[in-house]
């Protein structure tokens, strides 16, 4: 259900949103990834080279020593570190993984958004977020996705018109 209110107060028009929402898997995998990257692309890109160049360290290491056990498992280590490293730059199918103990499986929440800020209340949680207490701002083709309060807020765009989105961009003064 989603409601568009308009309310007039000293000849300027303020909007207020009103929506109700839950958070399925693919929603969740998204905020989370743009979080990730929100939170520093190039320290995100510096520790996967990181495990990489350690996982090549260790390999080299083994395959110029073949003769005993230690190589073998350094080899392996080596390997996994390349592994991590990797994963690491593709985080989205650790957050799919993840999903099931989020707690957020099969909750509904409600938002309402205008120019202040936004609130949020779920089934045992309610929030109160200004727009200038959003720390980090985040929209992909699935969600917008906002943190505050120790929190990262997911609005879904399939609840959201159009014109409910560009009021959001403008809102969060996103580009």
């Amino acid at each position: 259900m989603v409601m568009l209110q308009t309310i007039q107060k000293r000849h300027t028009i303020i909007f207020d949103m009103r929506f109700d929402y839950e958070i399925p898997v693919d929603e969740y995998a998204a905020a989370q990834t743009l979080y990730y990257t929100a939170n520093g692309k190039s320290r995100l890109f510096k520790r996967a080279l990181g495990w990489v160049l350690l996982g090549l360290f260790f390999s080299l290491i083994a395959m110029f020593r073949w003769a005993d056990w230690g190589p073998t498992l350094l080899l392996l280590t080596g390997a996994w570190f390349i592994y991590a490293g990797i994963a690491s730059l593709f985080p989205t199918r650790y957050y799919r993984r993840a999903y099931p103990e989020s707690g957020l499986v099969g909750k509904k929440y409600h938002a309402e958004l205008d120019e202040n800020g936004f609130s949020v209340t779920g089934d045992s949680c309610s929030w109160r977020v200004l727009w200038t207490e959003a720390l980090l701002k985040g929209e992909n083709k699935r969600v917008f996705m906002f943190t505050g309060k120790g929190t990262i807020f997911i609005f879904g765009k399939k609840y959201l018109t159009h014109d409910q989105q560009a009021d959001i961009r403008r809102f969060a003064a996103m580009p």
